[in-house]
């Protein structure tokens, strides 16, 4: 055993990376509730129906998956402090594109760009994470993704006050995308350096572990896309809330996962993560069934409330549990189980808008219910397994 062997605890270059890596996080979290609370203008300035939000949502989401093998491929060639530095800044450039578009093929086009660099971030961001954690000793992943959701409460917070002072989209995104872009390049001075492990190793099938984790962060997904992209649209149409009330939805989303991250990783080393994943999925898919039956304002923002509280910890334990997955270099394995999970964040915004359309929003958004309460039952993968010996 060297001396190395002997923890001292963080260093102070341990402690500002934890910090640069935090504020990416919250950066990330900031793009993406400033862009949800601000589809109800979109949808309205640009007269589309739900059909043609549904579909240019997509756009999205097929970014975001298709980034993933890209993600995994990048992974295992260049350092995740690279690449978040360089991603962080592309995501602040790319959010405000969708608002100046004028017609449906130039939302969806734009939507796939913002999509697709903000998955690369999001895989580069969490392998950095867990390179920091890594180098604390303890769990800070949880912690990491509160701080996302924190900044998707500032992005939906603030973006409803603008929304209720008369500001037009484009001019608000443009505004966050460069504060996004110049906080960015700041905090990527900071980050840890992370050479690849991977080297010649690039995106493959997930094995059965992988997979596992993949179908939970599915589900999951599923519901955070369904209410970042549904929320608003769903108090603004079926519980006739004001475009300013409207936005509170995804900001109490955000809130009550931003709460259960930052004390998520306290909580699962008590209880176990299969046993807090299966009683907030279950809460959250209740607390979502009441709010689409009741159809009043005040008891709709309840209802995403619980099911942000539903969604809280999956995607911090999926993500973190892949990184340390033994013979896998972090960032190509929480690409595997991104591409997996990210699917539920795909097909959610158009399956919702295509049944809204046929049927009715509230219809559409019972699926996301039943989705959520499906998370339950494969949470045991969740539970941590001994660590490989090392020879």
């Amino acid at each position: 055993m060297t001396s190395t062997s002997v923890s001292t605890g963080p260093t102070r270059r341990d402690r500002l990376a934890r910090l640069a890596v935090a504020t990416v996080f919250a950066l990330h979290g900031i793009a993406a509730g400033s862009w949800a609370a601000r589809i109800p203008w979109v949808k309205e300035a640009r007269h589309l129906t739900s059909a043609d939000l549904g579909l240019a949502l997509m756009g999205a989401a097929i970014g975001g998956l298709t980034a993933m093998p890209v993600a995994a491929w990048l992974s295992a060639r260049v350092d995740s402090r690279t690449l978040t530095r360089v991603l962080v800044i592309a995501v602040g450039v790319a959010l405000p594109l969708p608002a100046f578009a004028p017609v449906l093929p130039v939302i969806f086009v734009s939507l796939v760009l913002f999509g697709a660099v903000s998955g690369v971030l999001d895989v580069a961001m969490n392998a950095q994470g867990v390179t920091v954690q890594e180098r604390y000793g303890r769990s800070i992943m949880s912690g990491l993704h509160g701080l996302w959701s924190v900044g998707g409460l500032i992005g939906s917070a603030s973006a409803g006050l603008v929304a209720h002072a008369g500001v037009a989209a484009p001019a608000h995104l443009l505004t966050v995308g460069v504060i996004i872009a110049v906080v960015g390049t700041l905090c990527g001075t900071r980050l840890t350096p992370a050479p690849p492990t991977a080297a010649g190793k690039v995106f493959a099938r997930p094995d059965r572990a992988l997979l596992l984790l993949g179908v939970i962060t599915f589900g999951s997904l599923f519901g955070e896309a369904a209410a970042a992209d549904w929320s608003a649209v769903y108090l603004r149409t079926t519980a006739h809330a004001t475009p300013g009330v409207a936005a509170w939805g995804y900001a109490g989303f955000s809130l009550s996962m931003a709460a259960a991250r930052l004390v998520g990783d306290r909580v699962v080393e008590r209880l176990g993560a299969p046993l807090v994943v299966r009683t907030a999925a279950l809460i959250g898919a209740v607390g979502l069934a009441v709010g689409l039956l009741v159809p009043v304002t005040p008891v709709v923002v309840v209802a995403f409330v619980l099911l942000g509280l539903g969604m809280a910890t999956v995607v911090p334990l999926t993500f973190s549990a892949a990184g340390r997955t033994p013979g896998r270099d972090p960032g190509t394995a929480v690409a595997a189980v991104g591409t997996v999970g990210y699917g539920g964040w795909m097909i959610a915004p158009p399956v919702i808008g295509f049944v809204a359309q046929a049927t009715s929003l509230t219809t559409a958004l019972a699926l996301v219910a039943v989705m959520t309460a499906l998370i339950a039952l494969p949470a045991g993968a969740l539970r941590e397994r001994p660590a490989a010996t090392e020879s």
